[in-house]
């Protein structure tokens, strides 16, 4: 059963909001939106942890989710739709072709999961990127939501770190969920790896990212670390990376903080969705 883990509302109630819009991360086990108006200012942001164990259920919380939250029922006539699933494939544009999609994504990531392939073109970037969704979850928001649009969390992603990549030619960011992490790196200006991985322990995300590092011959003590999202800086998870990495960072809240609201909170906690959202508005 869906669960709301934060909920925080800049503004009260929805209503005479025409230009607003509302962007949404679908993911395996979180649904969070953020409720901008058409100055890009938060208006509401909401989190649901969900424990569903297979594509039915998940469809069948969010569905649950649709019908009963109040923002999700409101008139906001522009929709956004962020697939945070872990089977993605980046593929080079030259090797791109849509036909081989559905083979590409089950060689490099199996058939257990059943699923719709979809592709799309990461702008600003020669690559596209091949990914599957759980058909149930692709067939219940496109019905629900009509006119609604959606992309692969991966690709806005690297669309809005564009600038970051000018500003820093290497860097390794990271972005917590509870027991999940997801890892982006960018050597001499090149996206080389975004990839999801699952963790137990703190010590297990120290291994990831240092056999990353090792993998693509990055100096761990030079290569500076962007953590973001899910991450307390007392936490024996922030102190394993510390330990490890010379360059550790949080991410800033992107813009300028909407007043009280946000103030108990890390700015790094929310700007990942936050930015995104911003980022497609």
């Amino acid at each position: 059963m869906a669960k709301i883990l934060f909920d925080i509302a800049v503004a009260n109630g929805t209503a005479g909001l025409p230009d607003a819009h509302l962007v949404m991360e679908v993911s395996p086990h979180v649904f969070s939106y953020a409720l901008l108006d058409n100055a890009k200012n938060l208006l509401h942001l909401r989190f649901y942890e969900l424990d569903a164990l297979n594509n039915p259920e998940l469809a069948k919380e969010l569905n649950g989710i649709i019908l009963t939250d109040e923002v999700m029922k409101s008139d906001i006539p522009k929709k956004t739709f962020l697939y945070n699933f872990p089977e993605s494939q980046l593929i080079p544009e030259q090797y791109f072709n849509t036909g081989a999609g559905h083979d590409l994504i089950e060689l490099f990531h199996g058939d257990l999961n059943k699923g719709i392939t979809l592709s799309e073109r990461i702008e600003g970037s020669t690559q596209y990127n091949v990914f599957r969704v759980p058909e149930e979850v692709h067939t219940l928001l496109q019905d629900s939501f009509s006119n609604s649009h959606y992309w692969h969390y991966y690709s806005l992603w690297m669309q809005c770190s564009q600038q970051q990549m000018h500003a820093k030619p290497t860097w390794l960011s990271v972005m917590f969920y509870p027991n999940r992490m997801l890892v982006a790196i960018v050597k001499e200006k090149q996206l080389q790896l975004v990839q999801s991985y699952v963790y137990e322990a703190a010590e297990d995300v120290g291994y990831y990212l240092l056999n990353i590092c090792d993998q693509l011959q990055l100096s761990p003590q030079d290569t500076p670390v962007i953590l973001s999202g899910m991450i307390d800086v007392s936490s024996a998870l922030y102190t394993e990376i510390f330990k490890y990495f010379g360059q550790v960072e949080l991410e800033g809240y992107p813009g300028e903080k909407p007043g009280p609201a946000l103030l108990d909170y890390p700015d790094h906690f929310f700007s990942p969705l936050l930015k995104l959202a911003i980022c497609v508005s």
